[in-house]
């Protein structure tokens, strides 16, 4: 690590440690339900789910407070997308329904996607196993 900054390499074509979530559909409870709903879509380019849409560089972090995760964001007025930890799972590209990516939570995987793609942005910050 470089400093507070997490450092992820490539350990096979596409897969990285710590675990990066992959494009697929993200479910969860959403903050103020009590039911699974599909959150949102991960994509290369970012989130989006019925018509919200955020691409990775208009996510400015993540709060975790208690057992609610919110991906702030600035770009809608309510601030930011909220749900419930240990609730999560992906349906991947292959169909799989995945509550965890290498030992990881798939929420856990979300909050390092965001960071693994706003240091992508920053070129020569993901490091590439030879």
């Amino acid at each position: 690590m470089r400093g507070h900054e997490l450092v992820f390499r490539e350990i096979r074509p596409g897969e990285y440690w710590p675990p990066v979530l992959p494009n697929g559909v993200f479910a969860g409870v959403p903050f103020g339900s009590s039911t699974t709903h599909q959150l949102l879509e991960v994509k290369d380019w970012g989130l989006s789910c019925e018509g919200v849409n955020y691409t990775w560089a208009e996510i400015q972090g993540i709060s975790i407070s208690g057992d609610v995760v919110c991906l702030i964001s600035t770009k809608y007025i309510s601030g930011g997308l909220r749900f419930h930890v240990e609730t999560c799972s992906l349906i991947d590209a292959d169909g799989l329904r995945r509550t965890q990516i290498n030992g990881y939570p798939v929420e856990y995987c979300l909050m390092n996607r965001i960071t693994f793609e706003h240091q992508r942005e920053q070129e020569g910050r993901v490091s590439r196993s030879e």
